[in-house]
């Protein structure tokens, strides 16, 4: 008797043991999913010691898990593409090792795919989960320095792209249209990754796959919902100036590699959006917030003057150091090839 397919396979990578703890509340919130038939794949990017202690937890909660370790190519999207050709469901999630799944997740992202036979792609919010409770002054308008969600939609939509720290794709999309870029995204970690890195991976594909396949649909579901930690040792201001110039650095890479497959509809027509609630709606609120709290107001206001100067020196800095021709559009697999 042939074993059924799981109905949704959810991936995870990490890189170091400093992450357990984090990892371990990742697990706890797939254990009381109501879901059946969720198959967990887990792959440890050069860390035996990571893949054994992941194991060892899983063990000790009663959760079904496959460990793998790559002892290749380091880097994010490398063990994303292994856990995804590793894994067995048409539907394969992918979520941040960082992340905290609300109740019901997997279940209203398989039903997200059975109301529209039409969509391949389904993404959801990310709400900041702060280290320190003091961290939640931080405007709402730059979440995604964080990997958080700056939309406030409460209704199911079509979206140019999923959010790459929650999301799914249907699989023979992806082995149609290739899997993750390697070029893109960190290896061993945001800390190290260089300043004219590009990132976006999840918007690259995300295109990619709306290039290949016009009508296909990518949707946001407001209750396809997790937790994204926002750890302290990140909530510097160097920090916050690397990742808004690593932001706009990106978009300006995105932006030049599908331009002219849009016409209808500027890649970066979300961004601009976003740029016009920046500068016409949030002084008002700065204002307001001023009157209630003079040193919050302030250090929003450094936050979106940091935010909005680094992210546009990023994109001009694109024109000085593109990435290699080479590079642009390399897939990084044999699915895309």
């Amino acid at each position: 008797m042939t074993e059924a397919k799981p109905a949704l396979s959810i991936i995870i990578t990490s890189h170091t043991t400093e992450r357990l703890e984090d990892i371990s509340k990742l697990l706890d919130s797939l254990r009381t999913q109501s879901c059946p038939g969720v198959e967990i794949v887990f792959v440890a990017d050069q860390s035996s010691e990571l893949a054994v202690k992941v194991q060892e937890y899983a063990s000790l909660i009663s959760l079904p898990i496959r460990v793998l370790l790559n002892q290749g190519e380091a880097g994010v999207n490398v063990c994303r593409n292994i856990g995804i050709m590793a894994s067995h469901s048409e539907v394969l999630g992918l979520v941040d090792d960082d992340t905290i799944l609300f109740p019901g997740w997997a279940e209203e992202m398989i039903r997200s795919y059975r109301q529209d036979p039409d969509v391949v792609g389904v993404t959801g919010p990310a709400l900041p989960l702060w280290e320190d409770e003091a961290m939640s002054w931080f405007p709402r308008e730059f979440y995604w320095m964080w990997g958080g969600t700056v939309w406030d939609w409460n209704k199911i939509r079509e979206i140019r792209n999923v959010g790459g720290m929650n999301c799914s794709f249907k699989r023979g999309v992806l082995l149609k249209v290739g899997l993750y870029q390697l070029n893109l995204g960190p290896k061993g970690g945001e800390e190290k990754i260089e300043w004219f890195r590009p990132s976006g991976e999840e918007v690259e594909l995300s295109l990619r796959i709306r290039k290949y396949m016009p009508t296909a649909k990518i949707i946001y579901n407001p209750k396809v919902k997790v937790y994204h930690k926002v750890h302290r040792s990140r909530f510097t201001w160097s920090f916050m100036m690397k990742r808004a110039f690593r932001f706009g650095y990106t978009k300006r890479y995105v932006e030049r590699l599908f331009n002219d497959d849009f016409k209808d509809k500027p890649v970066l027509d979300l961004e601009r959006e976003h740029l016009r609630h920046i500068l016409l709606r949030m002084p008002p609120a700065l204002v307001r917030e001023f009157l209630h709290s003079p040193f919050d107001a302030w250090r929003q206001f450094a936050v979106a003057l940091i935010g909005t100067v680094f992210t546009g020196l990023g994109y001009l800095a694109y024109f000085v150091k593109p990435v290699p021709e080479g590079r642009i559009g390399e897939l990084g697999n044999e699915c895309g090839k």
